[in-house]
C-alpha cells in the first residue's frame, strides 16, 4: 500500500486507491494529476461562452452572461425572435440575431407588412407616385392630373417622406432604446408623452452611481436624482399615470436641482445637496427599460425598484428641446412602430385614409349606427351579426367592449434577488403579478415559502424566507 506521506493529492482531492498506485479525484475547479492546478475558466484558451458572452469565473464553476439574442449554458442557442412575431398579412418571419425581419408577399409592404402596396393598383405608370420617396408611407395624389404627391404615413413615422419615426410602442420585458448620453449643461429638459396601463416599468435611465432614473412604480412616477451628493435624492408624482390614458410628464435637471411635472399640473422639485454640482453623464441613455447588466446593478443600488420594462406607448419624447427620431438610436430591442398595437387600432388605418380619398363607389356603413363603447373602434365584418365588430381597446372585453377585463396575470422571471448590499447566490426563478383590475389591485392570491440562501458584499452569508407568488388575482387588500 502507498503510506499518506507518499501521497500528493492537494485542494481536499480525493485519493482512490489502486494496485500500487493511486489516482487524486479533484474538487470541482481543480485539475491535474495531483488537482494542484486551478482551472482558469474564463481564461482565453478555456472559456467556453459564445457569442459574445461574458464570462464569470466562481472558483468551483462558471456563468455565461449572454448578449441579447442568445441564451443556453455557453450561450451558443440563438433565441428564436420569431416565437411572438407580429408580421402581418401573410408575412413569412426570418429569424435573425435579437432581431428578426418580415419577408412581405407582392401586394404589402413595410417593416411587418402592414401596408398594401397600392400605388399600382390606384396610379398609371405616367404617376409621380410611380417614382415617389415616401420612406415608411403610402403615396397619394390629390389631384390625379398633377405632379404634386402626399406622403401618408405608417403608424409612429412623421415628416414630409415618413422618414422620422417619433412614436414607438414597447411591447416586451426586455424591451428598451438606447441613446447617446443626456447632455446636462446648462440644463437637461426631457419631456415624454406616454400611455400604459402598468403599474411597473423603467421609463428612463442614464448613468452609474451619480445618474437619474425614471419609472413607474405602483401606477405613479418615482425620480432617483444623485449628482454624486450623498445621499440620493428621491420625490413621487402626486398624479397616478397607469390607466391606459395618455400623460405628459416634464423632466428638468438644472445643477442640483431637479423639477417634475405631470400633465401641466403642480411642479414637484427636489434638491441633492452637496459639493457636486453638475450631474456628469457618459454611459449610454436608456429609454423604456435597461440591458441586464446596468439594469443588475441599478437595481441593486435601489436607484430603480423594478427591472420590467416599460410596457406602452411612447408617442413623443423630446430631449433638450428636440423631437427624438429613434431611427437614429444607437440600438432598439423588441420596440414596434406607433401605438397601434396599444389603441386598439390596425397598421391599415392609413390606407383607409388613402382609400377614403381617392374616389370610389358609396356603400352603406354598418359603422355609421354603432353601438362600440368606451372609445373602442368599429370595423365592419360581414361575418358579425350587426355587419360590424368592436375593436376593443387594452382592458376592455364584451361585444361592445363595454366591460372592464382584467389583466392581471402572473409573470415568470429569472433573476438574482437583491436586498440592502445582499444578493441571492443563484438567480432565481420566481413571478410577479402585473396588469391591472380597474378600481382594485394585482396582487398575490397563493404563495409559496422558500429558503434561500444569501451573500453579501462583506462576504456575510444567511438564509432568507422568501414567498413566491404561485396565483394572481384581482383583490380589494392594496399594500
Amino acid at each position: 500500500p502507498v503510506s499518506m506521506a507518499e501521497i500528493k493529492c492537494q485542494n481536499n482531492a480525493t485519493c482512490v486507491d489502486g494496485v500500487e498506485s493511486y489516482t487524486c479525484e479533484c474538487q470541482p475547479g481543480f485539475t491535474g494529476q495531483y488537482c494542484d492546478t486551478k482551472i482558469n475558466f474564463c481564461s482565453d484558451e478555456f472559456n467556453p461562452c459564445a457569442n459574445g458572452a461574458k464570462c464569470h469565473d466562481h472558483f468551483t464553476h462558471y456563468t455565461c452572461e449572454c448578449m441579447a439574442g442568445f441564451h443556453g449554458i455557453n450561450c451558443t442557442q440563438n433565441i428564436d425572435d420569431c416565437q411572438n412575431h407580429i408580421c402581418q398579412n401573410g408575412g413569412t418571419c426570418i429569424d435573425g440575431i435579437n432581431d428578426y425581419v418580415c419577408k412581405c408577399p407582392d401586394d404589402f409592404t413595410g417593416k411587418y407588412c402592414e401596408g398594401h402596396n397600392m400605388v399600382s393598383m390606384m396610379y398609371p405608370q405616367t404617376s409621380p407616385c410611380q417614382n415617389h420617396e415616401c420612406k415608411h408611407g403610402v403615396c397619394f395624389q390629390p389631384n390625379p392630373s398633377g405632379s404634386e404627391y402626399l406622403c401618408k404615413c405608417h403608424p409612429g413615422y412623421t415628416g414630409k417622406w415618413c422618414e422620422y419615426l417619433t412614436s414607438i410602442s414597447f411591447v416586451h420585458n426586455n424591451s428598451f432604446v438606447e441613446m447617446e448620453p443626456l447632455r446636462t449643461k446648462p440644463d437637461a429638459n426631457v419631456t415624454i408623452v406616454f400611455s400604459s396601463s402598468e403599474q411597473n416599468g423603467i421609463l428612463m435611465y442614464d448613468g452609474q452611481d451619480a445618474h437619474i432614473a425614471v419609472e413607474l412604480f405602483n401606477g405613479r412616477i418615482r425620480v432617483s436624482y444623485d449628482v454624486g451628493n450623498y445621499p440620493v435624492s428621491t420625490m413621487y408624482s402626486f398624479e397616478m399615470v397607469a390607466d391606459g390614458k395618455y400623460h405628459c410628464v416634464e423632466l428638468l435637471a438644472i445643477k442640483k436641482n431637479f423639477t417634475l411635472r405631470v400633465d401641466r399640473g403642480l411642479a414637484r422639485s427636489i434638491i441633492n445637496e452637496g459639493s457636486n454640482d453638475f450631474l456628469k453623464l457618459t454611459t449610454p441613455m436608456f429609454l423604456g427599460g435597461l440591458p441586464p447588466e446596468p439594469g443588475q446593478q441599478a437595481y441593486k443600488n435601489w436607484q430603480i425598484r423594478n427591472l420590467t420594462s416599460f410596457k406602452g406607448c411612447m408617442k413623443e419624447v423630446w430631449i433638450n428641446h428636440k423631437l427624438v427620431d429613434f431611427e437614429n438610436a444607437a440600438k432598439q430591442q423588441k420596440i414596434t412602430p406607433g401605438c397601434a398595437l396599444l389603441e386598439g387600432e390596425t397598421a391599415e388605418d392609413d390606407e383607409q385614409d388613402f382609400m377614403d380619398e381617392t374616389p370610389h363607389i358609396k356603400e352603406v356603413d354598418p359603422c355609421e349606427n354603432h353601438k362600440c363603447r368606451r372609445g373602442s373602434r368599429c370595423v365592419p365584418n360581414s361575418t358579425y351579426r350587426d355587419g360590424y365588430q368592436c375593436k376593443c381597446k387594452h382592458g376592455q372585453k364584451g361585444r361592445y367592449c363595454e366591460q372592464v377585463a382584467s389583466t392581471c396575470r402572473k409573470e415568470q422571471v429569472r433573476e438574482y434577488y437583491t436586498e440592502n448590499d445582499c444578493r441571492s447566490r443563484q438567480p432565481l426563478k420566481y413571478a410577479k403579478c402585473v396588469g391591472g383590475c380597474g378600481n382594485q389591485c394585482c396582487a398575490a392570491k397563493i404563495v409559496r415559502r422558500r429558503k434561500v440562501r444569501m451573500v453579501c458584499s462583506n462576504n456575510r452569508k444567511y438564509i432568507k424566507n422568501l414567498d413566491i407568488v404561485r396565483k394572481c388575482g384581482c383583490t380589494k387588500k392594496c399594500y
